[in-house]
């Protein structure tokens, strides 16, 4: 083997690593230089809660469940969204993965639109399973909340960004 090219190719890939890391850091900077004014009323209440509180409702409107500012409220819970529950930590890693990984730009725009529409619509699912959680079984909320639908959100982002990545590797081994 070459030494050079094994050089050249394991600085690229710390430059990868280094990439990541910056861009990931970056992105959770900003997000908590946001007003949290900005995060209740607009960010959590139009884009979380009140989805959040429509889906409940039609698959199970005997829960009659209202949403105001960043809680789902029922007769049966109060469900509060806080900084971190609307899956913008696993968006971010799913993000910078995309941004670094060698592609075209369409393919990175293709990667990121679909990929964020992923976990944007798996972490509304995961709010809603809390919601009955809470609801239903509040002795299973930590282990749900704190360790199961984390642990599942960023296998699901990984797991997309698995197949993203392959699908880009084998176009580029086509034969023309």
């Amino acid at each position: 083997m070459n030494t050079f090219k094994h050089f050249a190719g394991k600085r690229y890939e710390w430059l990868q690593f280094f990439l990541f890391v910056a861009c990931y850091v970056l992105l959770d900077y900003s997000y908590f230089k946001i007003p949290v004014d900005v995060f209740i009323n607009v960010i959590y209440y139009q884009g979380v809660v009140r989805v959040c509180a429509d889906v409940i409702n039609l698959i199970a409107p005997q829960e009659q469940v209202s949403a105001m500012h960043n809680h789902l409220l029922s007769s049966k819970a109060d469900l509060e969204i806080v900084n971190g529950c609307d899956g913008a930590g696993v968006i971010f890693l799913l993000i910078s993965a995309i941004l670094v990984f060698p592609a075209t730009i369409y393919r990175k725009l293709s990667g990121l639109f679909f990929g964020v529409g992923l976990i944007y619509v798996i972490n509304l699912v995961r709010i809603a399973t809390l919601y009955f959680t809470f609801a239903y079984q509040p002795a299973w909320f930590t282990l749900v909340h704190t360790y199961l639908a984390p642990t599942l959100m960023v296998i699901m982002a990984s797991t997309y960004f698995a197949w993203w990545a392959l699908a880009i590797s084998n176009k580029r081994n086509e034969p023309a």
